[in-house]
């Protein structure tokens, strides 16, 4: 009987280490998923600056536009890996039994992408999300 006992703790001991584990990369998701957004909004704020200046400008150099198209390609990028994370997160969550992620969705809002800015078009700022 102290054997049977014996072994049901151990075996509760290990689904409870598995299910530690489970919640801390749950955890580790959501750390990824701030650091992301937290870029996303930065780079933002440098590509609305950037446009801001390109619209009191009559012809935009063809460089700066380059470069403000470099910034909304990697701002893309990072929404692409958000919404990656996002998923993932999403996964771990079934993984430990949760079925409703409308708090993950609220926590974590991940923007709209950037169109990129051609050179006929005259720059205005993003709108705001």
């Amino acid at each position: 009987r102290s054997i049977a006992a014996k072994a049901l703790r151990g075996l509760a001991a290990i689904e409870r280490e598995i299910l530690e584990e489970v919640a801390a990369q749950s955890g580790r998701y959501g750390d990824r998923l701030d650091a992301l957004l937290g870029a996303m909004q930065t780079l933002r704020h440098t590509i609305e600056h950037d446009i801001i200046h390109l619209s009191h400008r009559s012809e935009p150099a063809a460089s700066v536009l380059e470069e403000v198209n470099a910034r909304i390609a990697e701002y893309n990028q990072l929404r692409r890996q958000a919404q990656q994370v996002q998923h993932y997160l999403i996964i771990h969550r079934e993984a430990m039994g949760f079925w409703h992620h409308d708090d993950v969705f609220r926590l974590y809002p991940i923007p709209a992408s950037l169109t990129p800015l051609s050179a006929r078009q005259s720059p205005e700022p993003p709108a705001r999300a």
